[in-house]
């Protein structure tokens, strides 16, 4: 459409919006409409005699109503955020690294097991536990970094939970070894004048008019191993495991940069805590939200056209409509069976962070490839992709980032949330996905001898139990 001087919006206030708006002349979104809502009260202010004084007065007035209000709320946030913290700081965390064996013979399938054992409520039983104590659900974090190209595999958990991890590996990939490390996070210190440290966060998009933001996109996953047949154990030359991008990208970069990748992960249940009152269970919400979706496509696949529906009827010579079986496409029904598939597995609440450290300058290879390091198991057409949500923003003009102080605060803050674990409760409470454990199963497990990455640290020889008829 032509631009014109007539319309209910004049075209060059419009473009004048637009272009600050949306970042050509380098004008923040806050600024702008700070500067939009100004502009509407010093309008408003001649059409009401003294304004300024009247906003004051209507403010004082209706006081005894909103204040009190907002004081309970405040005051009912900060306690529940104090509280919190208070707990969470009382726990010793551990951090557990996976030394990788030369031979991996499970598959993914194997991890989905085990996975299982983190299914946990345990800490939020009741009311006196979640709002006084502060009790919250633990939370764990599954974590590949690569150091110079030097790739590791750890666990995050607390102290507690530890003996929890250590079963449930062991039970299902007996061949590996776990040792308790120094946390690698927490003993990096971010200093500017050396170091560039860049944040990113990977949710969920789709392609097919879900926003990232609408709890329906939870219902499609992306693509896992069973997509890639590995669930049929096939042999070790025909196999064929997304994760090997991932950590071929990872094993590329030069000996002073580093790549950190964590899935923070709880059990998918009630949230209680901000509601003395309650939520309903979003484990049953979330199994509902999935069978709608799952009937949608049912009708889809169930309806004709009625321009089509009218010219088969005439052919046969019929004038009241018949029932007609649904017929999906293959997409459609791939789509269904994946969904269905996935009800049958325990969904949790995840949270993906990366971060990319390096010594000197970002190269942009690198940045990009990181970026989309997920990419092999997408399937953004009529499924999900982990597309990446950036901490950092790039920015063009130096009125927008004076002496580089925004990049650089927001490098404190990644790290900073990336060593907390911190997705789910104060200081960082950010957006989150429900993925089931055939998904992080898919993205976190022990890579078989198929994934030929260099570097993976693999052990030099198998554990063995020693014989059971030794003489004491």
């Amino acid at each position: 459409m032509a631009h014109g001087s007539h319309g209910p919006i004049p075209h060059w206030i419009k473009e004048l919006f637009d272009i600050g708006y949306w970042g050509e002349w380098g004008i923040s979104r806050a600024f702008m409409l700070g500067i939009v809502f100004f502009g509407l009260y010093l309008i408003l202010g001649n059409f009401i005699p003294n304004l300024p004084l009247f906003t004051f007065n209507w403010l004082v007035a209706t006081a005894p109503i909103w204040v009190p209000i907002g004081l309970i709320i405040g005051a009912w946030k900060a306690w529940v955020t104090y509280i919190q913290s208070l707990y969470i700081s009382g726990r010793q965390p551990v951090l557990l690294e996976m030394k990788i064996p030369r031979e991996v013979a499970r598959s993914p399938r194997a991890m989905e097991l085990a996975l299982t054992s983190l299914n946990l409520s345990s800490g939020e039983t009741t009311f006196l536990h979640r709002a006084w104590r502060g009790q919250v659900r633990p939370f764990f974090s599954f974590e590949i970094a690569s150091f110079g190209g030097e790739i590791h595999f750890y666990i995050w958990c607390w102290k507690n939970y530890k003996d929890i991890i250590e079963g449930m590996l062991y039970a299902h990939y007996p061949e590996i070894e776990l040792v308790e490390v120094e946390d690698y996070a927490t003993k990096f210190q971010y200093d500017p004048e050396k170091h560039n440290v860049w944040g990113v966060e990977w949710p969920l998009m789709t392609y097919m008019g879900i926003g990232q933001t609408d709890f329906r996109i939870n219902a499609y996953q992306p693509r896992t191993y069973v997509d890639f047949e590995l669930d049929k154990d096939p042999k070790e030359e025909f196999k064929i495991d997304p994760l090997a991008n991932v950590l071929e990208f990872m094993s590329s970069i030069k000996p002073n940069e580093q790549l950190w990748i964590q899935i923070v992960l709880r059990k998918l249940g009630k949230r209680y805590i901000l509601n003395p009152f309650g939520k309903p269970d979003e484990d049953n919400l979330w199994k509902d939200m999935v069978e709608n979706e799952v009937n949608k496509l049912r009708a889809e696949a169930a309806i004709i056209p009625a321009e089509t529906l009218k010219e088969v009827l005439a052919e046969h010579g019929e004038e009241e409509d018949k029932h007609v079986s649904p017929r999906p496409s293959w997409k459609q029904n791939e789509m269904m069976k994946a969904m269905e598939r996935h009800l049958g597995k325990y969904p949790f609440e995840v949270g993906m962070r990366g971060i990319y450290w390096v010594e000197g300058d970002l190269r942009g290879p690198i940045f990009t490839g990181f970026r989309w390091i997920w990419r092999p198991f997408g399937n953004p057409q009529y499924g999900t992709h982990l597309r990446p949500k950036k901490w950092h923003c790039d920015f063009d003009y130096p009125w927008q980032d004076f002496h580089d102080y925004r990049w650089i605060n927001q490098g404190y803050r990644v790290h900073d949330a990336f060593r907390r674990r911190s997705f789910f409760n104060s200081p960082w409470i950010l957006p989150t996905n429900v993925l089931t454990n055939e998904t992080i199963a898919s993205l976190w497990h022990p890579p078989s001898r198929a994934v030929a990455v260099p570097g993976i640290q693999r052990m030099a020889a198998t554990k063995a139990e020693p014989p059971a008829n030794l003489p004491k």
